[in-house]
């Protein structure tokens, strides 16, 4: 069974804690960058996750 897009996201956020928006990427091969901002996105306002700004990048935090 696999995953869903959501899922996974939160799966990786909390095995990590924290990982650059770039390094997920990596980790999500079969959807575009699109659709990963946009889950960070949903995922960051509903306080799922935390997304926070280093220099010119961004790191995805657990929250939990």
């Amino acid at each position: 069974m696999t995953q869903s897009p959501t899922t996974k996201l939160l799966a990786i956020g909390h095995e990590r804690q924290r990982i650059p928006l770039e390094e997920l990427l990596i980790h999500c091969p079969e959807l575009t960058w699109n659709q990963v901002f946009s889950l960070v996105d949903d995922l960051s306002r509903h306080e799922l996750i935390g997304l926070h700004r280093l220099g010119a990048d961004y790191e995805l935090r657990a929250l939990s």
